[in-house]
């Protein structure tokens, strides 16, 4: 209390003192002044509290200058915030100051993420981002666990192997051990929660703030894990095979539980924000305190005792229980009770020939001897004759799973079938990729296993019944041989077989029907039979059976000899005719019916059993009907109907018992087989597709409308095929129209006919050397009927080559004519073809190209259809061409249409000159028409066609096609003999910027059409026979170099020539006449100008800004004098003409 406190007081009690002998009042009044002291000085010394609680907290936050300088701070309890410094204040009360802290009760928390969640502030973000570290690690933790446990076996839960070898297994052990004793976070987490959140730390702020409710989450969460990390640990080492497997596992799991401590790490070093390293550094430098820590309290020493122990007590019941585990696995499996207790075996065909013979399920035998600790496989309910599985640890040095016949059969001495080397102690893992051996090594093929899961219902055995559904009698139609010595039936009956007696070989047999021969007898019979795989079909078997009042289904019921010769048969393949393929995993193991028919495959000698096996090599046409119909099970085939005594009526042309065959392939179109279902009766609708020499005779029965019969034609003289609908054929149309009619009445006395009359010819078309049509010829009577036209529409290949030849009625000296016309589509109104008349054009070439063709070409009224035509000739040849085709039919590239048109344009060029090549594969951009010319091309289009001089071997014109070359931008056919005119369609080539078409043999006039070629800077006609005057749109192009020299051009010279662009400008030897304008010689890019052999008058105009390199003028009729400033610098010549005066250059010859 500071002087100016107890001088008031003073001064107050004085006060009070002098004034007793006052009244109540003032008692009152001191009373008051008494408490307003005590007040002032209680809030005085509240100050002087607040004061030195303020100059502590600057005085440890002055040590705090490094975060991990902790040796300065005083000890704190944690969870009372208001007391800031309790050293100090219990010091002063004499409880207890640091000295009292011994050393050994100091202790850090671990370096890991759960410690900054037990000790760091709630909500934070380092409480948060360690949460999600321990999140991931719990949840690959759990996947790897769940992965693990995903087995389907009866009692392997946890997917252990069937049985390891014995180093593997102590591996195994000294994993789990080691496992449980590396696993600090399980032992930290009993002994944080056993010890209690602690009393006092050293270190920062943040850990007062620390509660029981998080530190207790905390060890548990750090508990699960590691209890995760263990049993991950236990399942992936009990489950590994080798002792590698064994230690990458545990590698694998270690590395996972130790991602809480390396998340702590990167923490520290700043990887996840200033936050985080803050919080690692501290809770790394933190120092705490628990009371009672290490001490054990007399009074209750074994509570003490345990709470001491009890991570050790933890740690070592872990260990007990999986090592408990483990030795309880390791007895299953050396038990077989891991192993698959049931497996299924099948074999399919060709696979292993006799094992197909015990397809079926096979039980583990766990009550026999073990062979090397694997349990041998016998298949159930043929254990003494059926097929066995076993090991067998030296064969020939080497080990390996086996296969064998009989329940004493040893299965390393008896075997008929072995892997190639194996140790696998799971027979599941030879399935599929396993390669089985023969005794002499042959390659056998895989097997097909698998694990039963339900025996009762997997490895039941289907008996058939003797129900209605099943087929009673068989007919047998097709390949039977003829050459036997006793014929085989073609009509079987049903039998079931009453024998109990059946073998692994038999059972199968039995349990279905066996179709027995209608002449067969207990002695002499022949049987239809499924094998467990396959139908088979018998030849005669012979017996001992006697007497004759034996009946066939006794014999089969009582007789041993029956089974006897039935398993050989199935066993050794004897007396088997022919076999189907196999039927497993189909629905047709309960009938031969649909089913195809093979020869048996060879025997192979160095296999114990010919088991009855396709050979698909050799297929043969034998089918197999039921021989009895009905409209519910059996109906009949194709529309046929079921008679009341249960045959088949197989009125839509189908054959067999059931009409089930179909009629395609035999020369007769049957309309209701006509259809794309069925390859338009196979064929048989459509000429080229229908074989045989009956194909198309009296296949129409109105040609061309004409009734045949009415003229006493045969129908067989006619031949056509008037249902042919296949839409790969196209229509073509033949027309004929304008008949010559003979009316006089001479002729009608020679004929017999008072009418009018006249004649069709003789109409023949065939086709790639296939006849499509042929028509003879009809009297047509009345002038009515002569003067109609008469059609037939016929559908020929697509890409074919046909001609269309005619013969005409000929009476006497005098032949009947008509004309006849071809089209392109089903009538008169389609694209037409050729036309002529029978009399003189008695034969008519014609092709359909490709219908990709047909569809790109045929709209843009070229005659591609002509094969008189150079574009007839080109489509036929590109429909041979496999690249052409391929390009038209490639849908996926949208410019494959121009580049078939590009070959189209050159192919057209080649039938009209033929090219002096031969190399027209190839694609036009990759040595396509060399030596002939060279292209070149850019986005696989032509840009540049240059054709080599004298590169034709027949005179011929430049075709208008050269337009469909869109990209052009250069055209080269100089030096070839060119006849004709220049095609206006080069004008449509917008790209085209050189023309060179001199040295050939072209007339007519230069076309308008190129002056639309915009971007022509070169244009070359020179050498040909080119008449009239220079167009004016060409005039206007910017041409840099213009050759039209030795032609026959007529007209002035325009003054328009004064607006190009002119270097060269070459228009001697034609017949230009007039004055030359003044235009032309202001023209400062000429350099060459030759105007030379023409007619040309008046005087050369004054020259401007001309310099001349070369001029020729010579040869004209041109006067007046040389301007004086006229200059060449090289060739010059004036001569020929009738210059006055003036001074020509030196050069210049005059």
């Amino acid at each position: 209390m500071d002087a100016w406190s107890l001088a008031m007081k003073d001064e107050s009690k004085s006060h009070v003192e002098d004034s007793n002998n006052k009244s109540e009042s003032d008692d009152t009044l001191v009373q008051l002044l008494i408490e307003r002291v005590d007040h002032v000085e209680t809030k005085v010394q509240h100050s002087e509290a607040e004061i030195k609680k303020l100059q502590r907290r600057l005085s440890i936050a002055e040590k705090r200058i490094s975060p991990l300088d902790n040796n300065h701070l005083p000890w704190r309890r944690i969870g009372n915030e208001e007391e800031d410094d309790l050293s100090v204040s219990r010091c002063e009360e004499g409880e207890f100051n640091d000295s009292d802290i011994k050393a050994e009760e100091e202790y850090q928390l671990p370096r890991d993420v759960y410690s900054i969640v037990s000790s760091w502030e709630f909500n934070s973000r380092p409480f948060w981002i360690s949460l999600l570290v321990i999140a991931v690690q719990i949840v690959l933790l759990a996947l790897l666990l769940t992965d693990q446990t995903q087995g389907t076996a009866e009692a392997d839960v946890v997917v252990f192997p069937v049985n390891v070898p014995t180093i593997v297994h102590l591996a195994q052990a000294l994993a789990t051990i080691i496992a449980i004793m590396d696993q600090d976070d399980l032992r930290s987490a009993i002994e944080a929660y056993f010890d209690g959140l602690p009393t006092r730390f050293k270190g920062d702020d943040g850990f007062q703030r620390m509660t029981k409710a998080q530190w207790n989450f905390s060890c548990f969460i750090r508990f699960f894990q590691g209890f995760l990390s263990v049993l991950a640990s236990f399942v992936l080492a009990v489950q590994s095979q080798t002792v590698f497997d064994v230690l990458l596992n545990f590698l694998g799991v270690k590395f996972v539980s130790e991602l809480d401590d390396l998340a702590f790490n990167l923490g520290q070093l700043g990887y996840f924000g200033n936050q985080c390293e803050h919080a690692a550094k501290c809770i790394a430098e933190a120092k705490f305190q628990q009371d009672n820590r290490n001490r054990v309290d007399e009074s209750s020493w074994s509570r003490a005792w345990f709470y001491k122990y009890a991570h050790v007590i933890g740690i070592f019941g872990v260990l007990g229980l999986l090592l408990g585990l483990f030795f309880y696995a390791i007895i299953w499996q050396n038990t077989g009770r891991l192993a698959a207790q049931v497996i299924k075996l099948e074999v399919a065909e060709g696979a292993i020939p006799f094992a197909a013979l015990f397809n079926g399920c096979y039980g583990a035998d766990r009550k026999g001897p073990k062979y090397d600790r694997r349990l041998p496989y016998r298949q159930i309910g043929f254990e003494e004759t059926g097929g066995n599985f076993g090991f067998c640890s030296d064969i020939g040095g080497e080990q390996a799973w086996t296969f064998s016949i009989g329940s004493s059969s040893d299965p390393c001495h008896d075997w008929q079938g072995r892997t190639s080397p194996t140790t696998t102690y799971d027979i599941l893992e030879l399935a599929d990729n396993t390669q089985w051996f023969s005794i002499d090594g042959i390659s056998l093929g895989s097997l097909q296993i698998s694990r039963v899961l339900n025996p009762t219902s997997e490895c039941e055995r289907f008996i058939i019944d003797n129900s209605a559904e099943i087929c009673e009698q068989l007919t047998v139609e097709g390949s039977i041989d003829a050459n036997q010595e006793v014929p085989r039936s073609t009509f079987f009956s049903k039998a079931m077989v009453n024998s109990k007696e059946a073998t692994a070989f038999t059972y199968e047999a039995l349990a279905h029907p066996i179709y027995v021969g209608a002449s067969s007898t207990p002695q002499s019979f022949d049987l239809i039979f499924f094998t467990g795989q396959s139908w088979v079909l018998t030849d005669k078997l012979k017996s001992k059976a006697s007497g004759n009042d034996l009946s066939m289904q006794e014999y089969m019921d009582n007789d041993p000899e029956f089974l006897s010769i039935l398993n050989a048969t199935i066993s050794v393949g004897g007396n088997v005719s022919l076999v189907t393929g196999s039927t497993i995993g189909t629905p047709n193991s309960h009938t031969p019916l649909g089913l195809r028919w093979f020869r048996m495959r060879e025997q192979d000698p160095r296999v114990p059993y010919n088991y009855p096996t396709a050979d698909s090599s050799r297929p043969v046409e034998m089918v197999v009907e039921c021989a009895t119909c009905n409209n519910s099970t059996n109906p009949c085939g194709y529309g046929g109907v079921c008679r009341a005594n249960q045959t088949c009526d197989c009125i839509n042309g189908g054959y067999g018992a059931l009409c089930h065959q179909l009629p395609l392939g035999d020369a007769f179109c049957n309309p209701y087989f006509n259809t794309e279902y069925y390859d338009y009766d196979g064929g048989d609708c459509c000429g080229g597709s229908c074989r045989g020499p009956q194909c198309g005779l009296g296949g129409l029965s109105f040609a061309f409308g004409l009734d045949s019969q009415a003229q006493g034609i045969d129908e067989f003289n006619i031949l056509g095929y008037e249902f042919c609908e296949d839409p790969k054929m196209a229509s073509v149309t033949i027309e004929l129209r304008d008949f010559e009619i003979l009316d006089s009445e001479e002729w009608n006395a020679i004929v017999g006919f008072s009418d009018p009359f006249c004649s069709t010819a003789t109409v023949n078309v065939r086709c790639d050397g296939i006849t499509y049509l042929h028509v003879p010829q009809h009297i047509l009577i009345n002038e009515t009927n002569c003067k109609r036209s008469y059609a037939e529409t016929i559908r020929v290949p697509f890409g074919s080559r046909c001609e269309l030849s005619t013969s005409a009625i000929c009476l006497g000296v005098i032949c009947l004519d008509h004309n006849i016309a071809i089209y392109y589509g089903p009538d008169t109104t389609s694209v037409p073809i050729r036309s002529g008349s029978v009399r003189s054009d008695t034969q008519l070439s014609f092709g359909v190209p490709s219908k990709c063709l047909t569809e790109i070409l045929s709209g843009r009224n070229f005659s591609i259809f002509d094969l008189s035509t150079e574009q007839g000739t080109a489509a036929n040849v590109l429909s041979n061409d496999e690249l052409s085709e391929f390009l038209c039919n490639d849908n996926s590239v949208a410019e494959n249409q121009g580049f078939v048109l590009e070959r189209f344009a050159l192919a057209v060029f080649n039938a009209s000159v033929h090219f002096n090549s031969s190399n027209w594969e190839p694609y036009q951009c990759h040595g396509f028409g060399i030596p002939a010319f060279h292209t070149a091309c850019s986005f696989f289009s032509i840009t540049s066609l240059e054709l080599e001089a004298d590169a034709v071997t027949q005179v011929g014109t430049i075709p208008t096609e050269l337009y469909l070359l869109t990209r052009l931008n250069n055209l080269v056919l100089r030096g070839n003999s060119f006849t004709g005119t220049i095609p206006t369609t080069l004008g449509l080539l917008s790209d085209l910027g050189g023309l060179e078409l001199w040295d050939n043999n072209l007339s007519g006039r230069i076309p308008s059409e190129l002056g639309a070629l915009t971007k022509l800077s070169a244009l070359a006609l020179a050498s040909n026979r080119l008449t009239g005057p220079i167009p004016k749109e060409i005039l206007g192009l910017q041409l840099t170099g213009l050759w039209i020299d030795d032609n026959e051009i007529t007209g002035t010279v325009s003054s328009l020539f004064g607006a190009m662009p002119l270097v060269t400008l070459s228009l001697s030897v034609n017949r230009f006449s007039g004055t030359l304008p003044q235009t032309l010689f202001n023209i400062s890019t000429l350099s060459s100008f030759n105007l030379a052999y023409n007619r040309i008058t008046g005087s050369i105009p004054e020259v401007g800004d001309l310099n001349l390199n070369t001029l020729w003028l010579n040869d004209n009729q041109m006067t007046g004098s040389v301007p004086a400033d006229l200059t060449v610098l090289g060739n010059c010549s004036l001569a020929n003409n009738n210059f006055t005066d003036g001074t020509a250059p030196a050069n210049c010859a005059v």
